[in-house]
């Protein structure tokens, strides 16, 4: 038989509890008064429960509790007759009323007592646990696998691991671990993060980029914009208004929160007519409209263009003031011959027709009408696309060419043999393998722990397969060889190192397009060296003379920023050596004697031209494969984007031309924009021809080795080695060729040297 449990006593904040469950209906009392509301308890204390008597002892700090329980029964009167003549009442016999044997009374004493002091037992090791929340009003569970008891907002809890579960309206929910310990009062507190909110903005604008604490955020599909709550910075970009920047407090809990956007307008409405009208009109290359008709352009210097079939493109730039409204003079729309259109993706593509080039896509280019046109597309990396086409009267195509990327292997052979091999930041695995690679400037890495990782650009060529050797150093190698492999020029210019070696300066005699002037040579370089990768160019010589235009005047191209300097005389170009060493705090290598710039001597680390054997050796040198005849290997014709030459480009412009090469420019072209060396060097041929430091003379054959030669002391020449933009031929395209002058040329420029410490 199971037994009620009339009352449970608790301990709480180091005191004892007494409080009524209500079950079985059996009434308690304390001291002789009905427990209407918890108590606490007191020594000396009687509880009451039907026949159970209860004393509480706190003696020694201790409770004890004395059970009293009275099983006694209540005896019954024999009924009572009634003399005299009255009338008897009959009276039903009924069964005695049962009463419960001693037996049976005992065992539910003895069960109830069992029972309220497993309670007591498990009241009194329970800990008193404080669970507070934000918000307050937050929902707690707590669940374990021992009892729990809520009490007065606190819980009961046996020592163990507990799971919490708290949740609040429009907050994230949280589910945490707790271990409770034998403290007798333990609190933990926890903070329920409110849910994001809505954030609608509202704004004149139709498009929006929208930046909450600085991280882009879209739209969701009800055009709302999430957001945490509390205080968000909101950035609004908006097309033709000024930058909204604010700070908004966010409600959060999911709620839907209305943001009205203060833009402020920055455009005014331009109008333009044409005539014949209906030109369609782009505003920063976008289609606003057809003629006649205002459209609203952004406040600023703005490119307008109007388009019309059979008419040449009208390009004009304007400036917009915010809300002031400006008319256009009306504009007379020309009749074009023949326009032509040409995109190509990707984009940046040189274009050449009938052999001139004309640009770079996207290009518009009005042409003779009714003749067949030939149009090649080319790109560094991309295979050239031939077109041909043949517009009438006032007519107009478009060409759109997708390039077909060009690829080439590589082949890298490395030591330690288990490196790794990356390839722009990738890893490909272990050294040792053959790639195929874009031919675009690619960057090959060797990394293996223990070792200095190296690391190389190379671009690989179609048809070919080119080998990259490497051999990996430790750090106490690197630290024999801590000399830099490259340095860098105020401008930003790099110089990289090449080391000594011996080789032969010249060509045979055998040599097809040998000149007299290039007998052959025994030399040996003892001395490391830095080499400029690129021809210094018009932007870096400006510093040194602002007003260099590098004849300009006859094409304007040569004087580009990123262009090779040329029309520099040697005596300048030895200035600005001299110069750029002041300004770094080096030592002038070039001293004046009898007015006219001289190598000092010994040479010390300003910066200064190559001698010519410096140059003939970083130029020449094909990776251990034997001495390069031509920039790009051993064989003519030179492959494509083998460098800067005399090409159907630059038809009309120089005499002869290679009749089956195109590089895309007609004359020079940004430096860095052909293939590297083996060394890392650019344009060693192409490009611009370069001065050197050496006068010039004509050397007689020799087999005496000539260690580090410096060329003669005397003489009105200077040495100029390499081809250029404008060569052609066999001759002058070999690495051996060599020329002279004293004056600035269209095609000769210079590049810098410095020596080693």
């Amino acid at each position: 038989m199971s037994a009620e449990i009339a009352a449970l006593i608790s301990l709480l904040d180091e005191r004892l509890l007494l409080q009524a469950t209500g079950l079985g209906g059996l009434p308690v009392a304390v001291n002789g008064e009905l427990l209407a509301a918890p108590r606490w308890l007191a020594d000396g204390d009687v509880l009451t429960a039907g026949t159970l008597r209860v004393r509480c002892n706190f003696a020694g700090g201790t409770l004890r509790l004395e059970l009293e329980y009275d099983d006694s029964g209540y005896e019954t009167l024999p009924p009572v007759e009634q003399g005299g003549d009255a009338p008897r009442i009959g009276a039903r016999r009924s069964a005695p009323a049962a009463t419960p044997s001693p037996r049976r009374t005992a065992r539910l004493v003895w069960l109830a007592l069992a029972g309220f002091a497993l309670v007591a037992a498990w009241l009194f090791t329970a800990r008193s646990v404080g669970i507070r929340t934000e918000p307050l009003d937050a929902v707690v569970s707590v669940d374990g696998t021992l009892p729990t008891l809520s009490i007065g907002g606190r819980f009961l809890l046996q020592p163990g691991s507990y799971r919490v579960d708290l949740s609040a309206p429009g907050h994230e929910p949280i589910t945490a671990e707790i271990e409770v310990g034998d403290a007798p009062r333990q609190e933990w507190r926890y903070s329920l993060q409110r849910l994001p909110g809505r954030l609608v903005l509202q704004t004149p604008a139709q498009s929006l980029v929208v930046r909450i604490d600085g991280a882009d955020v879209q739209p969701g599909a009800d055009g709302t914009y999430a957001a945490a709550a509390g205080a968000r910075r909101l950035e609004v970009d908006a097309p033709l208004y000024l930058p909204h920047d604010a700070t908004v407090e966010v409600i959060g809990r999911g709620e839907q929160q209305t943001v009205v956007l203060g833009l402020v307008p920055n455009w005014a409405d331009v109008t333009i007519e044409s005539t014949p009208p209906g030109a369609r009109i782009r505003v920063a290359g976008l289609d606003a409209g057809a003629t006649p008709a205002s459209v609203p352009v952004a406040a600023g210097t703005a490119k307008l263009e109007l388009r019309l079939d059979g008419y040449k493109p009208w390009t004009r730039a304007v400036t917009v003031v915010a809300g002031q409204k400006l008319t256009l003079p009306p504009v007379e729309l020309v009749e074009a011959d023949a326009m032509l259109s040409v995109r190509s993706t990707p984009a940046g593509a040189a274009v050449t027709i009938d052999q001139r080039y004309q640009g770079d896509t996207p290009l518009d280019v009005e042409l003779r009408s009714s003749v067949p046109h030939t149009v090649i597309v080319a790109k560094p990396g991309y295979a050239a696309a031939t077109r041909r086409v043949e517009i009438a009267r006032r007519g107009s195509e478009a060409i759109n060419v997708v390039l077909e990327e060009r690829r080439g292997l590589v082949r890298v052979v490395a030591e330690p043999a288990d490196a790794e091999l990356w390839v722009n930041g990738v890893s490909r695995g272990i050294a040792n393998q053959s790639l195929e690679l874009p031919a675009l400037p690619q960057k090959i890495e060797l990394r293996k722990p223990g070792y200095v990782t190296w690391s190389r650009e190379v671009t690989p060529r179609p048809g070919q397969t080119q080998l990259v050797e490497a051999r990996l150093l430790t750090p106490a190698e690197a630290v024999l060889a801590a000399v830099p492999a490259t340095i860098t020029t105020r401008f930003g210019a790099t110089l990289r190192l090449v080391g000594p070696g011996a080789f032969t300066m010249g060509a045979p005699r055998r040599e097809q397009g040998r000149r007299p002037n290039e007998a052959e040579r025994a030399v040996r370089i003892t001395r490391a060296f830095y080499l400029g990768v690129n021809e210094v160019t018009n932007r870096e010589f400006r510093e040194f003379k602002a007003a260099h235009t590098s004849g300009a005047e006859k094409y304007q191209e040569l004087a580009g920023d990123s262009h090779p300097v040329v029309m520099v005389s040697w005596n300048e170009a030895a200035s600005f050596c001299n110069w750029l060493s002041d300004r770094e705090g080096l030592p002038q290598a070039y001293v004046v004697k009898d007015g006219r710039p001289t190598l000092s001597s010994p040479l010390n680390t300003g910066y200064r031209l190559p001698t010519e054997a410096e140059w003939e050796w970083a130029s020449r040198w094909n990776g251990g494969g034997g001495m390069r005849r031509y920039p790009w290997g051993m064989q003519m014709p030179p492959g494509a984007e083998s460098g800067n030459f005399a090409d159907v480009a630059a038809q009309g412009i120089v005499p002869n031309v290679l009749a089956t090469y195109n590089d895309g420019w007609p004359v020079t072209a940004p430096v860095g924009s052909f293939a590297a060396s083996p060394l890392g060097f650019r344009d060693l041929g192409g490009n611009a021809a370069e001065w050197v430091s050496d006068r010039y003379t004509v050397y007689t054959p020799t087999a005496d080795e000539v260690v580090d030669p410096l060329g003669p002391d005397q003489g009105p020449y200077h040495v100029i080695r390499g081809s250029s933009w404008r060569h052609s031929s066999v001759s002058e395209l070999r690495q051996s060729f060599r020329d002279f002058g004293d004056q600035g040329r269209l095609d000769v420029g210079f590049r810098l040297a410095r020596s080693v410490e």
